[in-house]
């Protein structure tokens, strides 16, 4: 989620910027999307982890939505862990 003044977030419920990745006038989106913040937190989330998730997942109601079924949830992981092994990501 994009906010007006370039405060990237992980959630559009996110509005008081709790799960903040940073801001597009000092960062790139794609190296914010692909940042270690957000990979850790992606794989915590999941994993089912919500309290390693962002610190404004633990608290949501919505930790299902948007939920890739597991065997594609592993796929993503296995490739994100072999990008990041191969310098890629």
């Amino acid at each position: 989620m994009v906010h007006v003044n370039g405060d990237v977030t992980t959630c559009c419920l996110d509005e008081h910027l709790e799960n903040r990745l940073g801001n597009l006038r000092d960062t790139p989106l794609a190296a914010l999307w692909d940042g270690e913040t957000i990979h850790r937190w992606r794989v915590a989330h999941l994993e089912g982890r919500f309290a390693d998730s962002g610190p404004l997942c633990p608290r949501c109601n919505w930790q299902s939505a948007g939920a890739l079924p597991e065997a594609e949830a592993k796929a993503w992981v296995a490739r994100r862990l072999g990008a990041a092994g191969s310098g890629r990501g």
